[in-house]
Order: C-alpha cells, then structure tokens, then sequence
C-alpha cells in the first residue's frame, strides 16, 4: 500500500504545498543518496516518524509540516 503525503513550508505560507508517496520522497527526507550515518543522514527521521504516521497525523521538522493523507 502506497503513503501518501503533503509538505507544507512552515515559515513561507505563499510557497505551494508538494505532496509525494513513500515511492517518491524527496531525497533530503529520504537520505537514499546520504552516506549513512553521515550528519545528512536522516534515515531514522524518515523511517521512525514519517512512515509510522497514521491518515491525518502530522510531523514538523525545521522548516516543513508533514502530513499523511492516506
């Protein structure tokens, strides 16, 4: 079953919201193209708390709110 999600800048409410699937993430949030364990690496972010969202439940990171949609 595919995720779905909308981002939504924190701080420039003019900038549109992106949604994307768990498919297509962007890589910051992502770290697929990180070296792991790397300062960049963000792979625990993603996996312990943008995955494990239920539909409707949200997360903020420094700049972006995350939100499950289905």
């Amino acid at each position: 079953m595919v995720k779905l999600f909308k981002m939504a800048h924190r701080f420039f409410l003019k900038t549109e919201e992106r949604t994307f699937t768990d498919q297509d993430a962007p890589d910051w949030l992502t770290s697929k193209n990180s070296i792991r364990g790397s300062t960049m690496d963000n792979r625990w972010f993603w996996n312990e708390h943008v995955m494990t969202l239920n539909v409707g439940q949200s997360v903020e990171t420094d700049f972006h709110v995350i939100t499950r949609v289905e």
